[in-house]
């Protein structure tokens, strides 16, 4: 193996980095990260290891960075929870589509491998459950105090909901539901919707059609996942 640079040596650059985790991300998800020595990852970049090693410290810190982008894109679909620009139930469903659109994006037999096999990694991503577990409170607390959501335990209401998401990202379940991810997604917010809002005034189809319009690529999950 090649000598690892110094830290001096290293070229931090953002825009290298990010199209490397871009090149790799299609290959991590359809074999896995665990899978990959060094050598198969430098390959599929096309660089040597000594430029690998300019930019990362190992593959450890590589796996590392990765699933920091990918915890980094599954929390920013917190902008829709907050935009209080939006309805109320719309805040809730484009919020859940876009945890939906990247839970899908990155695909269950990564999310399996990294369970598996490098737990260390998937604990970063179960971090996220605990973020938007306290998110939820606040915000089923802010349709209690409005009105629009019945009163109910706001703590108990968005743990299950967590549960449930939980749940969601184990394809067995799934397989026992015989339902595909965006099918099982939209049962659920319709049960969800109709058991806490005290006047919906809202078509669920209508939020379907708004959950498409905004994600697109969430077409293909309704068919093939």
């Amino acid at each position: 193996m090649g000598r690892q640079p110094l830290d001096k040596e290293r070229e931090l650059d953002p825009k290298v980095r990010s199209e490397y985790l871009a090149q790799l991300m299609p290959h991590f998800i359809e074999h896995g990260m665990s899978v990959h020595s060094m050598d198969s990852i430098v390959q599929h970049l096309q660089i040597s290891k000594a430029t690998f090693y300019r930019h990362f410290r190992s593959r450890d810190e590589l796996f590392e960075i990765f699933i920091d982008h990918l915890v980094d894109k599954i929390l920013s679909s917190r902008f829709f929870l907050h935009n209080k620009a939006l309805p109320y139930e719309e805040r809730y469903l484009l919020t859940f589509a876009a945890i939906l659109h990247e839970i899908g994006g990155i695909g269950f037999l990564l999310l399996a491998d990294l369970r598996t096999n490098l737990p260390h990694l998937w604990e970063k991503i179960r971090a996220t459950y605990a973020v938007y577990e306290e998110e939820l409170h606040a915000f089923f607390q802010e349709g209690i105090d409005s009105g629009y959501v019945h009163k109910v335990n706001p703590s108990i209401l968005a743990h299950m909901i967590i549960l449930f998401f939980r749940e969601l990202m184990r394809p067995e379940y799934l397989q026992s539901l015989n339902m595909t991810l965006a099918e099982a997604f939209m049962a659920t917010f319709r049960i969800q919707v109709r058991s806490i809002v005290s006047k919906p005034d809202f078509s669920f189809e209508a939020m379907e059609e708004r959950m498409r319009t905004m994600f697109p690529e969430l077409e293909s999950l309704f068919k093939r996942l």
